[in-house]
């Protein structure tokens, strides 16, 4: 009976690693998009999408995901993961925003669920969140919005990560979590002009209505 344990114990980490080397291998592509603009709040800006390297001139050739997420009156980058699924290794992006003191680059790895179950694919995902603010600070502040951070989504495939997309559900996934968890979130409240119809770019599966989804944060 021992033996049956630990062979299945050693095939469990076996299969872990595969999944591990597989995950790694499946490459990042930049995704393209006509709707790259910058958002003015007060003395802020930013960019509506974030990207996949630190390249100037910013292009919408070099995106990854539509800005769909804000986190605004007391927020900060640990606090909003500390509401979701906590720090995340993985790939990181990065966002181009300026918090009244010049333009400057954010980046993030996420916070990440590894076992979601999509209500809208009717498939388990991962459901992962990016979370942007100057690192010095990890907020943004202004009058309008307090302390805030912005945030993108999508889903990632379960479990070989072979196409990641669908913001627009991922969206409404964080929303539904955080008001489940008794905060007060105000769906599709801004419009970010980042819509994106339905459309595959190779394994990059676009899907987002623009309006940005505000969560407040005590």
């Amino acid at each position: 009976m021992k033996n049956i344990f630990r062979n299945r114990l050693v095939l469990a980490r076996y299969l872990g690693i595969i999944l591990i080397v597989i995950t790694l291998l499946v490459p990042v592509y930049a995704a393209t998009t006509s709707k790259l603009c910058i958002i003015y709040v007060q003395e802020d800006e930013f960019y509506n999408y974030d990207f996949l390297s630190k390249t100037l001139p910013v292009s919408g050739s070099n995106v990854d995901w539509p800005m769909a997420m804000l986190f605004y009156n007391n927020a900060n980058v640990q606090k909003v993961k500390s509401m979701y699924f906590g720090n995340t290794p993985g790939t990181i992006m990065y966002a181009r925003l300026d918090d009244g003191q010049g333009w400057l680059w954010a980046s993030d790895t996420g916070t990440k669920c590894l076992t979601w179950w999509s209500t809208y694919l009717n498939q388990y995902v991962y459901l992962h969140m990016r979370v942007y603010a100057p690192l010095v600070t990890g907020y943004m502040n202004n009058a309008g919005y307090g302390k805030y951070v912005l945030g993108t989504t999508h889903y990632d495939n379960y479990p070989t990560e072979s196409w990641s997309g669908y913001s627009e559900y991922a969206e409404h996934d964080f929303a539904s979590y955080a008001q489940l968890h008794g905060y007060t979130v105000f769906v599709d409240w801004s419009d970010w002009h980042n819509y994106e119809p339905l459309r595959y770019e190779r394994t990059h599966i676009w899907l987002n209505d623009g309006y940005t989804t505000a969560v407040y944060v005590p």
